[in-house]
C-alpha cells in the first residue's frame, strides 16, 4: 500500500492583495505536491481581497478562509492562520508572491530526508508588478552560514519558509502578536533552539516588489525593529553572534540612520549582492507609484 503523503498547512496573511491574489492562490494550486491546505487570513482588507478569497473557497475546498473584525497588523494575523494547521509541514505564503511549482515538493523532501532540519527556505527572483523579473536573491544554503549572517542580514526569505512543527513544542510561540513588520527575525532566531535551518539551492519563490510591500512602507523602522530583535536575541534565545556580524550590524545602523530613505536600497542592493538588479527596474517597479519606495535593508 503507497503511503500516503504528509499534510502540508500553508498559513497565507492577506491585505490589500487583491491585484496579486489570485495569481499567489494558483500557485499554491498549480503545485506539483499537492495533500496542501491553504488558510488565508483577511487582516480586514478594503480592497476586494477578501471577496477573492471567498470565490477561491468555493472552487477549492483544500482552501480555508478568516477574517478580522478590525486590522491586527500582520504578526496577529498570521498567529491566527497558525492556531488552525493541521499539517505535520507548516509553509509560509505571501498574497502577493508566486510559488514555483515545485516549491513544496522538493522542500517536504528535504525535510523527510533531514530530520534534524526545523525549517527550510529557497533562493528568489524578484518580480514587478507586471512579473517582470527584475533581480534575484542568493541565500546560504547550509545551517551554520545561515546562523551566523543572521546577525547582518537576513538570510532566509520569510514566504520561502516550511517548518517541520514535528520539533517544536507544543506550546511555541511563533510570532510576537506586536510586530506589524520584521516579524521573521525574531522567529527564525528562536528556530535556531530546535533544529538547523537550511535553504534549497533552487529557486522556489518569486517575490514581488511593487511598491506597496508592507516592509517598504517605512524602511528605517523596519531596520530599527530588526536591529532590536538581533539584540533581543542575545539575551532572550542565548544566540551569540561573531564579532563580524557584530560590527556589521553597528555599522548598518549608523548608516541606515544617517542616509535618506532613498538611498537605503541602492546600498543595501550593491552589499547584498542583488543581481542583475539595476536603476532602470528599480524606477520601473516604483516609480509607477508616483513616488520612491525602497526595499528593506534588512
Amino acid at each position: 500500500m503507497k503511503k500516503k503523503k504528509p499534510l502540508v498547512s500553508i498559513i497565507m496573511p492577506v491585505y490589500n492583495a487583491g491585484n496579486f491574489l489570485v495569481e499567489a492562490i494558483e500557485s499554491i494550486q498549480n503545485q506539483t505536491y499537492q495533500n496542501w491546505e491553504l488558510i488565508a487570513v483577511d487582516n480586514r482588507s478594503t480592497d476586494n481581497s477578501w471577496q477573492i478569497l471567498q470565490e477561491s473557497k468555493k472552487n477549492d475546498k483544500r482552501i480555508k478562509i478568516y477574517r478580522h473584525d478590525e486590522n491586527q497588523g500582520v504578526a496577529h494575523t498570521a498567529n491566527l492562520a497558525l492556531t488552525k494547521v493541521k499539517g505535520q509541514f507548516i509553509a509560509r505564503m505571501d498574497a502577493d508572491d508566486v510559488s514555483l511549482p515545485w516549491r513544496l515538493e522538493k522542500q517536504v523532501t528535504f525535510l523527510q530526508t533531514h530530520p534534524q532540519a526545523v525549517a527550510v527556505g529557497g533562493q528568489c527572483e524578484l518580480i514587478n508588478q507586471d512579473n517582470e523579473v527584475i533581480g534575484e536573491k542568493r541565500f546560504p544554503t547550509n545551517h551554520l552560514d545561515i546562523k551566523r549572517m543572521m546577525f547582518c542580514s537576513i538570510p532566509l526569505q520569510q514566504p520561502t519558509m516550511m517548518v517541520n512543527r514535528k520539533l517544536l513544542p507544543k506550546n511555541f510561540i511563533w510570532y510576537e502578536d506586536n510586530q506589524d513588520v520584521a516579524e521573521e527575525v525574531e522567529l527564525l532566531f528562536k528556530l535556531f533552539k530546535y533544529g538547523q535551518v537550511h535553504n534549497l539551492p533552487e529557486i522556489v519563490l518569486h517575490y514581488r516588489l511593487h511598491g506597496k510591500n508592507i516592509s517598504l512602507q517605512n524602511p528605517k523602522r523596519t531596520f530599527y525593529l530588526t536591529f532590536k530583535s538581533r539584540l533581543r536575541a542575545i539575551y532572550k534565545h542565548g544566540y551569540q553572534p561573531t564579532l563580524g556580524g557584530l560590527l556589521i550590524t553597528i555599522s548598518q545602523f549608523f548608516l541606515v540612520t544617517l542616509l535618506p530613505n532613498k538611498l537605503i536600497f541602492p546600498i543595501y542592493a550593491l552589499i547584498r549582492g542583488i543581481k542583475k538588479f539595476g536603476i532602470a527596474a528599480l524606477s520601473k517597479s516604483f516609480l509607477l507609484q508616483k513616488r520612491y519606495k525602497y526595499y528593506n535593508l534588512r
